[in-house]
């Protein structure tokens, strides 16, 4: 097929979550033979770079965009029928391209990622896909109940409810809506009974992940994630503020490393000889391969965890809060450990760290959960069988 992916942003390099799916999912159509056009905005300032998807793009097509403008239009949203989310990524010249691309490239179908990307007119006849990331006016909603500020809360409201209107109306408008877990399929069939969908979850890149021989560095954990993406932030600020002061009672050489780019003033303002908050780095592997345990303290997110999935591949046991878990089909003490309170988060924690064999027989069940369901290989296959559904 002739597939035109239409994108927020340029997913390469695959360095954070969003990036990662796209690359991913463009990579295995073009293993299995499809011809992919790829349209994207191209961010003022961004770092990604078009030269890393020539080998499994036939055309790219890039439409600059500024940000600076970012809070005016969230500002412009509050006196809008419309959410921002629908207004910022609004764009006359994405548009004219969409247009010349279907035409020219004989378009067989649409792969629209994020349902941000979805309010624009789409050729009739040519089947649109829609692949949600997260549902987002799930994702807002719960941010609205956890954020602190009531400002904030109140904006997260009015975000949510304008935007579940669109994203309900373009999952009604696609012929196939992908979701990233059973649970995020779930929330859209009760607002949708009936509603189209398949599941196609995050994966890895199992050999690239592979744990190469060697000691891991004693009671080391570590954090993988964009943190200025804020159910990130959240959550590492949980950990620092009610998690770690226990972990290090009960391991005093206890260090933690947050690892991921563009750290918020709120993580790069902590200051403590057992914390290192790394900002971008090249190559996420080293410090997985390091840790002694991974963790994800999060609160609130939709979809499927990137980063519980690469932990695995990477050999590292992983403590994790349900949510953080959730859309994996894990066994609390089996794959993981999973622990919501603070107190329980810290205990498990500091129980892997105590425990080699623990967090060796952990690490093995997750490597093999992960190479059984998880490989872009297989996940590249299910996206195969899903799309070509669509074209019958």
């Amino acid at each position: 097929m002739n597939i035109l992916v239409l994108t927020p942003y340029i997913p390469y390099p695959p360095n954070f979550g969003g990036s990662v799916r796209i690359y991913h999912l463009i990579r295995q159509l073009h293993r299995l033979g499809h011809a992919v056009d790829l349209l994207s905005f191209q961010e003022e300032g961004s770092s990604g770079d078009p030269r890393g998807l020539e080998p499994v793009c036939r055309t790219i097509t890039l439409i600059p965009r500024r940000v600076s403008g970012k809070r005016g239009c969230q500002l412009a949203s509050l006196v809008s029928a419309r959410s921002f989310q629908w207004l910022f990524h609004r764009s006359a010249a994405l548009q004219q391209a969409l247009d010349r691309l279907v035409r020219e490239q004989g378009t067989d179908l649409i792969l629209v990622e994020f349902s941000q990307m979805a309010g624009y007119r789409f050729p009739a006849g040519v089947p649109v896909v829609l692949d949600e990331h997260n549902v987002e006016f799930d994702l807002l909603a719960r941010m609205a109940a956890r954020e602190g500020s009531l400002p904030r809360r109140l904006y997260n409201r009015i975000e949510a409810a304008k935007f579940r209107r669109e994203e309900r109306s373009a999952c009604r408008a696609a012929a196939l809506t992908l979701v990233t877990s059973p649970r995020d399929g779930e929330v859209l069939q009760q607002h949708l009974p009936g509603l189209r969908t398949a599941v196609i979850t995050n994966g890895v890149d199992c050999n690239s992940f592979a744990r190469p021989a060697g000691p891991r560095q004693p009671d080391a954990a570590v954090f993988v994630g964009a943190t200025h993406y804020f159910p990130n932030e959240d959550g590492v600020l949980f950990f620092l503020r009610e998690i770690a002061a226990r972990v290090r009672q009960l391991r005093p050489a206890f260090r933690f490393a947050v690892v991921g780019g563009r750290p918020p003033p709120s993580l790069t303002s902590q200051r403590a000889d057992w914390l290192d908050v790394t900002g971008y780095v090249d190559d996420v592997r080293p410090y997985l391969w390091n840790a002694s345990v991974f963790v994800v303290p999060l609160r609130m997110g939709g979809g499927t965890r990137f980063k519980i999935v690469e932990a695995f591949a990477a050999g590292v046991p992983v403590v994790s809060t349900r949510l953080g878990a959730e859309g994996l089909p894990v066994e609390d003490g089996r794959e993981l450990l999973l622990a919501d309170e603070p107190a329980a988060f810290a205990d498990a924690v500091a129980r892997v760290l105590a425990d080699p064999a623990l967090g060796a027989r952990l690490a093995q069940n997750g490597l093999a959960f992960v190479r059984r369901y998880f490989d872009w290989a297989v996940i590249g296959d299910r996206l195969d069988a899903a799309l070509s559904n669509v074209r019958k």
